[in-house]
């Protein structure tokens, strides 16, 4: 059992690892009002909790991205484990 559920949890922070960070790029090509809602989020969060990290447009999309794919991934997970 926690075989399982290490191993798709490993699997789902390299998918969107490599999955958001393609898609953040898309994102900035195609729907640049998507990669400026990304960059309000970050600058959100940020200013919430006083963080001081600098972060670039392009990494910001790539972070947004990522935490919704981890949602997403959590989910079905537990919908297809449970539900």
């Amino acid at each position: 059992m926690p075989a399982t559920t290490g191993g798709s949890h490993a699997l789902s922070a390299f998918a969107t690892l490599i999955v958001g960070t393609v898609l953040s790029k898309y994102l900035w090509s195609y729907a640049p009002p998507l990669g400026e809602a990304s960059v309000a989020t970050i600058r959100l969060v940020k200013s919430v909790t006083g963080a001081s990290i600098p972060l670039t447009e392009q990494f910001a999309g790539t972070v947004v991205v990522m935490v919704g794919l981890s949602f997403v991934w959590g989910i079905v997970y537990h919908v297809s484990r449970h539900g």
